[in-house]
């Protein structure tokens, strides 16, 4: 490790950087937590509420800022003690190939990390949202949820980073197969996930013939939208905090209600809610975010391709022998903080995507009031920071402040 080495600058400058920009972004935030309630919510939310939700961002604060900290000086330690070269070593001696090691050594890693977090999502979920009133998850629940999702991440991602590793060993333009690949899978998980994955945490039971689902069904045709079924999910079994969400493509499209949504909510406000979720299909959200993504991801690959073969990677690490398990890990390394770079306008085109959902759900449902109503019940109910930091929402919202929405739909009125 030298200070020479480009690699070396770029992940501790990538890294600590990163680390003290969240930081500050989080006391900027905590700055502008509102003293009174603001006049447009003051129809639904109390001083108490508005107190309870300052408490709140401050108790998510602590914990964010501990993690971070934690997480970052546990890094480090690893990082400068050769933890790296030794983890390398350690996996090549037991897995003898370089698929087989490189698996090995991706998944220890991977395993590390969850472990580490470990304590502070239970803090979170134990503590902070069980203090708050959110939390309904019980202990086995929580355990769980993480066994399955260790479960499918071994199913369905060992078999695609063995073929991507198997892409770098053996073919010209990894890079851009791997990127396929990744695509390709992505995408049929797109399909899948609705049928086959979203079922092993949720509970799907069909909402029944009645006002609500006739309503629903009136917007769906009248929008031309297909709906190849409408379910009620059992959210309150993690969480007293209210959703709703499409999944799937074409005729396989599903509309979930979470159950603590029809808790408290209008037939209107729920429409108005589906009718902004549709908004997105209608307007070719999705189509675009994809694209993104996809030219997000090309760059990364096209990054990678060259990352992969300077030496000077694996000697910012303290790693002797490169291999291409380990040069996509450190790579990894390097590219997360950086890519917040990017992060931050494509935020911004995420946000608009929101004021036109939000304006088409206004004019489909013929007012913008049922969607106002709900969005400040939602954001009383799940405490939502009413004037967050302009800079805290740059780097970390992908939905306009409550404010910003409810005074873009007024104009609609």
């Amino acid at each position: 490790m030298t200070f020479h080495n480009p690699w070396f600058l770029a992940a501790l400058i990538g890294i600590v950087g990163w680390f003290h920009v969240k930081l500050l972004a989080e006391f900027l935030n905590l700055s502008r937590l509102s003293k009174e309630v603001p006049e447009p919510m003051r129809d639904v939310m109390t001083e108490e509420d508005l107190e309870r939700a300052m408490e709140y961002h401050v108790a998510l604060a602590k914990l964010e800022i501990t993690r971070d900290g934690v997480m970052l000086g546990l890094f480090i330690l690893f990082w400068w003690v050769g933890g790296f070269q030794w983890l390398d070593g350690l996996t090549s001696n037991i897995g003898g190939n370089a698929i087989v090691s490189g698996l090995l050594l991706i998944s220890v890693l991977t395993a590390l990390q969850g472990l580490l977090a470990l304590p502070f999502d239970l803090w979170r979920t134990f503590g902070v949202e069980t203090e708050f009133g959110f939390n309904t998850t019980t202990f086995s629940t929580f355990i769980g949820d993480r066994l399955k999702g260790l479960f499918l991440g071994a199913l369905l991602g060992l078999p695609l980073l063995a073929v991507v590793l198997w892409l770098f060993e053996r073919t010209p333009y990894a890079a851009l197969w791997a990127w396929v690949v990744t695509t390709a899978v992505g995408l049929l998980m797109s399909w899948l996930s609705p049928r086959l994955i979203a079922p092993l945490f949720l509970k799907f039971t069909p909402l029944e013939d009645g006002p609500l689902r006739r309503a629903i069904m009136t917007l769906a045709e009248k929008l031309q939208f297909p709906v190849g079924e409408i379910s009620i999910v059992d959210g309150s079994r993690r969480s007293t905090k209210a959703n709703a969400f499409f999944t799937g493509f074409g005729s396989t499209k599903r509309i979930a209600l979470f159950d603590t949504l029809l808790d408290g909510y209008t037939q209107d406000g729920i429409v108005g809610v589906l009718a902004h979720e549709i908004g997105h299909s209608k307007l070719k959200h999705v189509p675009k975010q994809i694209a993104v993504g996809l030219a997000q991801s090309a760059l990364m690959f096209g990054l990678l391709h060259f990352a992969l073969h300077d030496e000077r990677l694996y000697a910012a690490f303290g790693v002797r022998y490169p291999s291409i398990a380990m040069g996509l890990v450190l790579f990894s390394l390097v590219y997360g903080p950086w890519s917040h770079l990017l992060d931050a306008p494509l935020q911004g085109i995420t946000r608009k995507h929101e004021f036109e959902a939000d304006r088409f759900a206004a004019e489909s449902t013929g007012s913008p009031e049922p969607l106002m109503a709900s969005l400040k019940k939602l954001s009383r109910d799940h405490l939502a920071h009413l004037t967050p930091h302009p800079f805290y929402v740059k780097l970390h919202y992908s939905h306009p402040p409550l404010l910003e929405r409810l005074q873009a739909l007024a104009k609609a009125k």
